[in-house]
This record gives structure tokens, sequence and C-alpha cells, in this order.
């Protein structure tokens, strides 16, 4: 894989509806932005429904210049909505509505082929939720033998131990937060919450044969476990707008860094840097360009 490896973002596409607007969201649709701004050469599948706030989302994405989306209509079920509720700023809180037109992504011909073209591929565990999105993910995933990016977003009630079971075995990298790595420890390694979080991440590494776990940590910053080594970074001080997308953000910045095969050390600062710019914008995708992301490395 290199720079010009061609990354398929699969899962949901809907409208955070915050107080007084509503942004374009959906973390896989959120990825595959930033990764465009960073030059990447990305896809991105989802469903909306053949509705007003679908037609919208379209227009978004044509707006923003991204024309790389699979977008199925679906005539059943509405585009995909969710409030969010910004009273503490620095962590988000989601009602996530079900059923939505995203939790019907079918496998179609082109979806098929796109994925067998793709040498990354990049999910999120919400996808899973439901049995049609989630048969279809599992299918891209099985069908050939593309590098695998887990992006754990636990939404509650929208995940189960048995469907993270599935989706950590099929990781070849694997991104969550501080919450999320207890949740994961107490079901798979440490039900009693005694191991220091170094070796909670190794050993979710070691049973899941998953070699890079990356850890987000908010305003302080980030882990990464790469090569069996242990990088930390404290993050970077910024004025927090919202904190919506900057984890998609970093992620994003942590894949460039990866297939540009930079340092651990490097990917880590860059992806810290590029979420800390996010958060001091307000929504998921502000416009940027990594220079304005240098400026935050250069002077901080």
């Amino acid at each position: 894989m290199d720079i010009n490896s061609q990354i398929l973002c699969f899962g949901e596409i809907l409208w955070d509806v915050l107080p007084g607007k509503k942004v374009a969201g959906g973390a896989p649709m959120n990825v595959a932005l930033h990764l465009k701004k960073l030059g990447m050469n990305v896809k991105f599948a989802s469903r909306i429904g053949k509705d007003a706030l679908g037609k919208e989302l379209k227009d978004f994405l044509d707006s923003v210049a991204f024309y790389e989306y699979l977008l199925q209509e679906d005539r059943k079920h509405p585009t995909g909505t969710v409030q969010v509720d910004l009273t503490d700023s620095s962590n988000p809180k989601y009602d996530i509505v079900f059923p939505s037109a995203w939790d019907y992504i079918e496998m179609t011909e082109k979806l098929k082929q796109t994925a067998e073209e793709s040498k990354i591929v990049v999910y999120g565990s919400l996808a899973s939720r439901n049995e049609i999105s989630r048969n279809t993910l599992q299918k891209i995933l099985s069908g050939h033998n593309a590098y695998n990016v887990l992006d754990i977003n636990l939404r509650e009630p929208h995940y189960t131990k048995d469907r993270l079971e599935v989706l950590m075995n099929t990781a070849d990298l694997v991104k969550m937060n501080e919450e999320e790595l207890t949740i994961l420890s107490r079901w798979f390694i440490d039900k009693d919450n005694n191991l220091e979080e170094e070796e909670k991440v190794k050993s979710l590494s070691s049973t899941f044969n998953c070699p890079v776990v990356c850890v987000t940590k908010g305003e302080h910053g980030a882990a990464l476990l790469y090569e069996n080594h242990y990088y930390r970074h404290p993050g970077y001080k910024v004025e927090l707008a919202d904190a919506v997308g900057s984890g998609d953000a970093f992620l994003a910045a942590l894949l460039h860094g990866y297939l540009g095969k930079g340092l651990p050390e490097k990917m880590l600062d860059l992806a810290c840097a590029t979420g800390a710019f996010v958060a001091s914008r307000s929504g998921g995708t502000p416009e940027y360009g990594l220079e304005e992301v240098y400026k935050i490395m250069e002077y901080s």
C-alpha cells in the first residue's frame, strides 16, 4: 500500500441536529471528507432516504466537491438524523434515530466492485447495529484481503458484545476513545479493570490479532500501539468550539501518516494536531488545509 491506495469508507450518513442548525455528519462520511482534504484517494458508500433530507445530503457532498460516493436511495426508510446534545461541548451526546436508511445498505454490483478495488476499508461499529448493513459489511470484509480499519463508536443502545467481538476480529487497525477502551477491556480481557492503559491496549491487540491500536483522549491527546511499541502524545491546546468530528479528522490524519510510511510518533503528532484543529472549529468537517494544521504544530 502507498499514499495513492484507494480507500473505501462504509457506513452512516446523516444529519447531526445541533441547537439552531443541522450539520451533515456520520463518522464514515466525516472520515472520507477529511481523507479527501488530505489528498487521499477515497470512496464513500452509504444509503439515504428518498426524501428532502437525503437530497440535501447529496447536495452537501456536491457542494464540497466530493463526488466519489455510492449513495443508495431507500423508499421505505428515512434519511438518518441524530439529536446532538452539546451541554458538555468536549463530550457530545448523541440520540441516533432508528431505523434509518443507512441501516439498510445493500450489496450492489457497484459496491462489490468498489470494495474489490479498494486496498483499505474504513468502517465503524455503529453501521453494524442492523442486520442488513451488518451483513453487507461482512461480505465486504470477507470478500478480499483489504487492510481493515475499525472506528469504534459505542453509542447506547446501538451495540452488543457479540457484534464488537466479530468486528474486532476483522481489524488490522482499530481506533477507540478512553471510555470505549474501558468497556472493551472489561468485556474481553480485564473484567475487574485492574490493568493499566498500555497493558489493556496490548492485551486487546494480542487477543484480536490487531497490530495497530489507537486510543484518543480528547484534549489530553492520544496513544498509539504500533509494532508493539506504545507511543503517547499529550495533545494540542486549542480554544474548543465543539468536539464533533475531531476523532474522525484524527483517524484520517493517522491513515495519511500510515500510508505515507511516516514514523509512528510523527503519525500520532499529525493526527493529534488535525483533531485539535477540527475541535477548534464548529461542525465535523470544516474547511481547512494541512498548512493550518502545521501552524498548530509549529506554535505549540
